[in-house]
């Protein structure tokens, strides 16, 4: 079995979010979000661990976690299957919300590698993931919002926070009114509070 060796960086953020069971990681690109996504998962100690990823990932998660986590049981989930013991359940981001089986977990860890791909709150997937019911939730993404700001609301969901779409875009999005084949639809046009959208993001384990 391979031994994890975490750097300074990646220590740091573990110890950050320590006390927080609901985490998310926003490294770029190269810094080692596997790592530190993974180590929160084995502190959680759930004996379900749910990953969702891109189709391009399934293999690299599933290689990953076969090398440097060899306690658990790693499955890539294309159909149905039975989880015991001490599992890791790997399914990519098109396939989960055609899995309803799955709103059937409970008291397991959710990891969502590329979390910026629930941005848009009426997909399915997006639906289907804020309906689930993990005990822990761990978001990895070197690019959260892509610059705009709107599109983190479903994953501030995730993190716990119980903030209304309509407050959160109340307080942090600037928007104006364009009249577009006659209706009147909000189109952004800049962000306000950001500070404080940050740092209610470190609060809730960011």
């Amino acid at each position: 079995m391979s031994k994890v060796k975490l750097l300074a960086h990646q220590s740091e953020a573990l110890e950050l979010t320590k006390n927080h069971n609901r985490v998310a990681y926003y490294y770029d690109m190269g810094l080692g979000k596997t790592f530190i996504g993974s180590e929160k998962m084995k502190v959680l100690n759930t004996d379900v661990n749910l990953i969702i990823c891109q189709k391009s990932k399934l293999q690299d998660w599933y290689e990953h976690f076969k090398t440097f986590y060899q306690d658990y049981n790693t499955i890539i989930y294309n159909k149905p299957v039975k989880i015991e013991g001490k599992t890791i359940v790997i399914i990519n981001y098109d396939l989960v919300w055609r899995r309803p089986e799955l709103l059937e977990l409970s008291n397991f860890t959710l990891m969502l590698d590329e979390s910026s791909c629930i941005k848009n709150t009426s997909a399915e997937r997006t639906k289907f993931i804020l309906k689930l019911k993990p005990e822990n939730v761990i978001l990895l993404s070197g690019t959260p919002t892509g610059g705009k700001y709107e599109e983190l609301y479903s994953q501030c969901k995730l993190l716990g926070w119980k903030i209304s779409k309509k407050a959160f875009w109340d307080t942090y999005i600037v928007t104006k009114k364009m009249d577009i084949n006659g209706f009147n639809v909000p189109i952004v046009i800049g962000y306000k509070n950001i500070d404080r959208l940050k740092e209610k993001l470190r609060e809730y384990g960011a």
